[in-house]
């Protein structure tokens, strides 16, 4: 069982040596002396290296970024290549610097489908984040001290970007599947997939935002249950190869695409639920298989269009769902997400997308429970809620009694299935 202390820490492990073991990378020794020199001029009150290869991820083609920060300093950047490395150089002022970790650490989400956080404003507070200061006059320490102090507002802004890309490539996967062109629905459902990744590692503390280091990112920070060479497999599957597209069995392309979609959506489950909330993703109980159990089929959309509410509970304005008692209604066979649906997180809870069809709003306890039904009879499912009590305040009201009646309301409301 989880308790509320045992909350997951944000990796700072150093950075890895070309083998992948533990070790300064060659590169580093050159990036702090092309800093410190370049930090030289009065004019330059601080410096910091940042990049894939600061993070712990880079390779010998790796460029490194160097941050000169100064009171006066107006923005700019150039490149260096020196020894047949490349410097990318960014001058930024102290005021401009501190305003970025500000709008992060004091983000708010709303979970009205604004942006959070700009895409600048993450980048910067990542690489001072993951970076390596060389040089500092008094003005970063304060800066990463406060991303550090309190890092889940950086956490949840990340998941937010990551969750709300893949929304977006899910709406395309729908509407280019739906226009008969499944191959460019193939590549945007694999970018789908790979940015849950991205999702994932960001949920386990890996914050670097570079997608091709996805695989490295999940290697090193995914719990140990995270089926990692799943993630791989279907990275690289074709359900289209022989024409038909019946990879998920369905004979169509939406079908084929299903084993991809579904694993999507089980990795996005676990982040918009105990990943929000900053519970170590060790205690997710029901990762997806490579299974045409768990992905979209081609019965997956639903034809009303609805709007979000904030009514407690499901609150989807056109399936309220059930208010009969509890134990009134006997919720048959195994529980399963209802495909096609993406979740992202929020202050409030947890809208579930199924892209121009539907918008639903979850409370924080309701979310819990739908993601944890991934093909699992209810009290399996109940069963796995209890264990998550403790974990966060938001789901110590789920009692057997209050799951039932979860379940048997998102039944109702279509989110998920009784198989």
């Amino acid at each position: 069982m989880v308790t509320p202390r045992q909350h997951a820490e944000p990796t700072t492990a150093g950075p890895l040596g070309r083998s992948g073991d533990p070790g300064e990378h060659p590169l580093l020794p050159l990036a702090r002396r092309v800093a410190r020199q370049l930090a030289a001029p009065a004019t330059v009150g601080s410096s910091f290296i940042a990049g894939s290869v600061t993070a712990g991820l880079g390779n010998h083609t790796s460029d490194i970024d160097v941050y000169l920060v100064g009171t006066e300093l107006a923005p700019a950047r150039r490149q260096l290549v020196l020894d047949r490395s490349r410097f990318d150089v960014q001058e930024l002022s102290v005021a401009d610097l501190d305003a970025a970790v500000g709008r992060v650490a004091g983000a708010a989400f709303p979970g009205d489908g604004s942006t959070v956080v700009a895409q600048r404003d993450l980048d910067l507070a990542v690489r001072l984040w993951s970076g390596e200061v060389i040089t500092d006059d008094g003005a970063l320490a304060p800066l990463r001290d406060r991303l550090r102090a309190a890092p889940l507002p950086l956490r949840r802004a990340l998941i937010t970007h990551w969750l709300t890309a893949v929304h977006y490539e899910l709406e395309d996967v729908a509407g280019l599947v739906a226009n008969g062109d499944p191959d460019a629905g193939l590549m945007a459902a694999r970018t789908a997939l790979l940015l849950a990744g991205k999702a994932v590692a960001a949920a386990c503390g890996d914050f670097y935002t570079g997608r091709k280091w996805v695989w490295h990112q999940l290697r090193r920070a995914a719990p140990s249950g995270f089926p990692y060479e799943g993630f791989r497999y279907l990275l690289r599957y074709d359900p289209l190869a022989d024409g038909t597209g019946a990879g998920g069995g369905s004979g169509t392309p939406a079908g084929g695409l299903s084993s991809i979609a579904g694993f999507t959506q089980g990795c996005l489950s676990a982040v918009a639920t105990l990943g929000w909330h900053g519970i170590p993703l060790e205690h997710w109980l029901c990762w997806p298989g490579v299974s045409d159990r768990s992905g979209v089929s081609d019965r997956s959309g639903v034809s009303d269009r609805s709007g979000v509410s904030d009514r407690p509970g499901v609150s989807d304005r056109s399936e309220p769902g059930s208010t009969a008692p509890v134990g009134s209604q006997q919720v048959p066979g195994l529980l399963r997400r209802a495909p096609g649906f993406s979740p992202r997180a929020h202050s409030g809870g947890v809208v579930l997308a199924l892209p121009a069809l539907r918008r639903v709003r979850l409370n924080p306890d309701v979310a819990l429970v739908w993601a944890l039904c991934d093909g699992a009879p209810p009290s399996t499912v109940t069963g796995r809620a209890q264990k998550l009590r403790e974990a966060h305040p938001a789901y110590a009201g789920l009692t057997p009694d209050r799951c039932a009646v979860i379940i048997e309301r998102l039944v109702a409301a279509r989110l998920v299935e009784a198989l």
